[in-house]
């Protein structure tokens, strides 16, 4: 019986390109997202530039997939595409604190991630409008269930989600950026992060006790 060599040649492609992927985030944490070109990314990965173009197509195929599987966001949408998702029921509490507190950990924790969020605000960028448009698709199956918690009340949870997100975004950016406080709350230590975890669980409460649900 011949020997199969096809899953060996599968997997060194794979590992090839994990190590392409893995130089994109390498670079942007250490030098910054101007420096992700094809020949810095060739130098720190070790692995032919050309290699690139064959695997993804170019430099904006490698960026899309390193973008594709750090984004917060983007990995909460394959997880809900993985299993039934009901939109029918309206949207527990538990639930939004939960999805809340996932964003805040992982952003808080992913100095990638903190630079993905950067580099969308500072650059224009076809990939990153891209990345930024998918985002979106995780809130319209979350939305439809809110519509049906707050249909009877003046809340607009869209733009509460929004203000929440946002202020997680700025905070962590300002405390690991520049290492001081906002508002005197220290977003790097323990103590200011659930100073912050707790205002966003308070804000929450306060819709749905508006609408009269306990959930």
């Amino acid at each position: 019986m011949k020997r199969k060599t096809h899953q060996g040649k599968i997997y060194d492609k794979e590992k090839t390109k994990q190590k392409l992927i893995k130089a994109v985030g390498s670079i942007l944490i250490k030098e910054g997202f101007q420096n992700i070109k094809v020949n810095r990314i060739e130098a720190v990965s070790g692995v032919s530039k050309k290699l690139i173009y064959r695997y993804f197509g170019g430099l904006e195929g490698l960026i899309k997939e390193y973008l594709e599987q750090r984004d917060f966001w983007n990995l909460q949408i394959k997880q809900m595409e993985g299993g039934a998702y009901d939109v029918t029921t309206p949207l527990e509490k538990e639930e939004i604190i939960t999805i809340l507190e996932d964003d805040f950990h992982y952003f808080e924790k992913s100095p990638e991630m903190q630079k993905i969020i950067l580099w969308g605000i500072s650059e224009k960028n076809k990939t990153l409008r891209a990345i930024a448009n998918n985002r979106e698709k995780f809130g319209e199956p979350v939305f439809k269930k809110a519509d049906l918690t707050f249909k009877n009340s003046d809340i607009d949870f869209r733009a509460v989600s929004g203000t929440i997100v946002a202020a997680i975004y700025y905070m962590v950016l300002h405390g690991k950026t520049l290492g001081t406080t906002v508002c005197e709350i220290d977003i790097t230590k323990k103590e200011g992060r659930e100073r912050y975890l707790n205002t966003f669980k308070k804000i929450i409460d306060l819709c749905y006790e508006k609408t009269g649900h306990k959930k």
